[in-house]
């Protein structure tokens, strides 16, 4: 009787071991300002097609391939800030003049992150895996 409790004991315990190793926990996204640092893969809602690698360091620079956020005729140093809920980048153009860009975050979850470009268009954020 003694073995047969142990053994029923011992099975159940290896089931409920497994079906925890199998669950992942959800993930509970940071701020914007915490989630952003990385490398994203970003694109527009009206151009899914044409991809930009952006890299957002905590030092408050950013760095992208294909100017989704900033153009391409930029100068090299372009920084960016998170206030509340929305992005804040700004830069210098070749010509020396500056602008200011303001993007509002639509939503932010570990992995995805979506802007509203003033109401025209979207800009998609998806998180690169190493």
């Amino acid at each position: 009787m003694l073995k047969q409790l142990i053994l029923c004991s011992w099975i159940l315990l290896t089931i409920i071991s497994c079906n925890e190793k199998g669950k992942e926990k959800p993930c509970i996204p940071a701020t914007l300002k915490k989630n952003i640092i990385g490398t994203w893969t970003g694109y527009l809602e009206s151009m899914p097609t044409q991809k930009d690698e952006i890299s957002f360091v905590e030092n408050g620079t950013f760095s992208e391939t294909e100017g989704i956020l900033f153009g391409k005729r930029n100068e090299p140093v372009m920084v960016w800030k998170a206030e509340k809920d929305s992005l804040k980048i700004s830069g210098k153009f070749n010509n020396n003049t500056s602008a200011v860009y303001v993007f509002s975050s639509l939503t932010n979850t570990c992995d995805s992150i979506v802007l509203d470009l003033q109401g025209i268009d979207k800009i998609f954020l998806k998180r690169k895996k190493d």
